[in-house]
């Protein structure tokens, strides 16, 4: 089952990256939670595949169109847990200043349906939460 919550993982960032709504909710559990790391500006918990969704799509009006979020690495943790590295490049739209970032997701799955996505900005606090060590 954990080699499909990977490749889940991927179907859903490359339908994230195409802005295809009804294939990424299809692949999110109805009562989806999205927990930011705390030091993020946007740190509040997000409830709802369908609000997940559209808090992701509006944080990324500030930039423009293009920019995709790239998976780096992926650790298949057992249990229904995924661990990914995300990345991206971005450019303001007004601005034209270009950013790059990257954090961990610990992904939880259940029923083939992703029902968790808590981000960190840190590596080995990702591991420890997917319950690895580093």
């Amino acid at each position: 089952m954990s080699q499909e919550n990977v490749e889940l993982v991927r179907r859903g960032f490359d339908a994230f990256n195409r802005r295809d709504r009804s294939a990424w909710l299809a692949l999110a559990h109805p009562d989806l939670e999205w927990l930011p790391p705390a030091d993020w500006p946007e740190n509040a918990m997000v409830r709802g595949s369908e609000a997940v969704w559209d808090f992701a799509v509006r944080s990324n009006e500030p930039w423009e169109k293009g920019f995709s979020y790239e998976l780096i690495e992926l650790i298949d943790c057992e249990n229904d847990v995924v661990a990914a590295h995300v990345g991206r490049r971005v450019r303001g739209k007004g601005s034209g200043i270009e950013a790059e970032f990257e954090y961990w997701a610990v992904l939880t799955f259940s029923n083939g349906k992703l029902l968790r996505s808590e981000l960190f900005t840190d590596r080995a606090q990702a591991l420890e939460a997917a319950g690895l060590e580093e």
